[in-house]
């Protein structure tokens, strides 16, 4: 699905048999391209995996793979539990096209950020259509992304 993005992330402990990490964003905004996520605070948060809080990255949709601000990175194996036509919220210059359900079973799979690997993702993004160009995307998450 074009334009579709992750929602949130979460981490395994350095230590064998730990809970994962976790990351809450506040922002995730982009493209069908990439997507920028922002605002996140948690146990991830840290300099050996998703760097000092508030933490940010960009995710790249087709590899679906946040790259950290500190070089470190995070794969991402997501699936859709809802996908709604038009539901999303009004934006200015921009067509309502879909609303997507991150679904349970959304995990971290990979990547340097290892503190986050095994966890959970969950959230919901909001894909929109440019009016005056339909090909051009916008996404948007709606509520906190957890990661």
């Amino acid at each position: 699905m074009a334009g579709s993005a992750f929602a949130a992330i979460a981490v395994p402990g350095a230590i064998a048999g730990a809970a994962p990490l976790t990351l809450t964003c506040t922002t995730l905004t982009g493209n069908a391209v990439s997507q920028t996520v922002t605002g996140c605070t948690g146990t991830g948060a840290i300099a050996a995996d998703a760097g000092t809080p508030p933490a940010h990255g960009v995710q790249t949709t087709s590899t679906k793979t946040v790259k950290w601000s500190n070089g470190k990175t995070s794969i991402i194996k997501y699936t859709y539990g809802a996908v709604t036509p038009n539901a999303c919220p009004a934006v200015t210059a921009y067509t309502k096209f879909l609303e997507v359900t991150e679904k349970a079973g959304s995990t971290v799979s990979g990547g340097t950020a290892t503190g986050l690997i095994g966890g959970a993702v969950s959230g919901k993004v909001c894909i929109y259509k440019k009016t005056a160009t339909p090909t051009v995307e916008l996404v948007k998450n709606l509520g906190v992304l957890k990661i």
